[in-house]
């Protein structure tokens, strides 16, 4: 049999792929839109690839992936690279512990995502992504709603989306793990682990941690764009502009609350005896805990993101 690379060059080696395609990104804004766009459909070629390989993504999830994954790095680094954060810190999370976290029968190994998860998280946000890109000609620019009136709202809207999105997740397998015991978030009565509307205080933490992260990564690859550097005072409007870290922090814990509020009223949750499980399945053998068979997990991710995604691009056109 052929001798395996060692881990850690096998480690090193996908940090230097990183590293390189985030590199070709970073340079191809620099030239024409025609490059620009064939190295953001390459660079999401590979994020693709390398989603389905370690299981974070189903062979639909991965199509998926590389039509939003193009959309948003062809149309802005900023948005592109808050993309592929958000993308590639929820799956780590995802898998860590993961052994801890099979409570539900939902759960897959590797946090594997469909087409259809994708396009829950990201479908929006690739639209925003295109909006922006339609009135800026996919050139980075800082928030004004004076200036760039649409595309400061479309900038608001897509960190609002994966602001949300990120507060979710980080809540969910974080929360998982602590020691607590979730409680429904409409009546406080403790809930098994995996019940939907269900939070503890170090999922509430952890929402408004990935809130928070989001929120860094947009701002700090707003003010190191490329484009913004072939124009003349653009960098330090964009170097101003950090309370969107705090947009961040404050729009992940509300999406991840709304989300809570809607997983415990319009999504079914039962204990399935037979598997001693959580579903969101009714039948003879489960236990109605909370909700109504209304949303599917999808559905209620799609709503709460779109409500603050809307909120968020009212705040910046407020704001800025």
């Amino acid at each position: 049999m052929p001798r395996q690379a060692h881990p850690a060059l096998r480690l090193a080696a996908k940090v230097l792929l990183g590293a390189l395609a985030v590199t070709a990104v970073y340079q191809s804004q620099l030239y024409a839109l025609w490059l620009q766009w064939i190295v953001a459909g390459v660079a999401a070629v590979l994020v693709a690839a390398c989603g389905f390989s370690r299981s974070s993504l189903s062979s639909s999830g991965a199509l998926a992936a590389m039509l939003v994954g193009a959309s948003s790095l062809g149309c802005s680094w900023r948005m592109g690279i808050t993309l592929l954060a958000f993308f590639g810190a929820s799956s780590r999370l995802t898998q860590f512990r993961e052994e801890l976290k099979d409570v539900d029968e939902s759960h897959r190994t590797g946090g594997q995502r469909n087409w259809q998860q994708v396009f829950c998280n990201a479908l929006l946000p690739s639209l925003l992504a295109l909006a922006f890109g339609y009135f800026t000609g996919c050139k980075d620019v800082p928030l004004s709603s004076r200036t760039t009136h649409h595309a400061t709202a479309a900038m608001g809207g897509y960190l609002g989306y994966y602001a949300c999105c990120c507060a979710d997740t980080w809540a969910s397998e974080l929360g998982q793990l602590s020691l607590e015991q979730p409680r429904l978030i409409t009546s406080l009565r403790p809930v098994r682990k995996g019940t939907n509307g269900g939070v503890t205080v170090t999922g509430l933490a952890a929402s408004v941690a990935g809130g928070l992260f989001m929120g860094l990564v947009f701002w700090s690859m707003g003010a190191i764009s490329p484009r913004l550097y072939t124009v003349p005072f653009q960098q330090e409007p964009a170097l101003g502009q950090w309370s969107l870290v705090l947009l961040g922090a404050a729009a992940g814990l509300f999406g991840s609350l709304l989300d809570s509020i809607l997983g415990a009223t319009v999504q079914f949750t039962g204990f399935n005896r037979v598997t001693q499980k959580v579903t969101s399945k009714s039948g003879p053998d489960v236990v109605h805990i909370s909700g109504h068979p209304l949303l599917t997990n999808n559905l209620v991710n799609l709503v709460s993101a779109t409500l603050v995604a809307l909120l968020t691009a009212w705040a910046v056109l407020a704001w800025y």
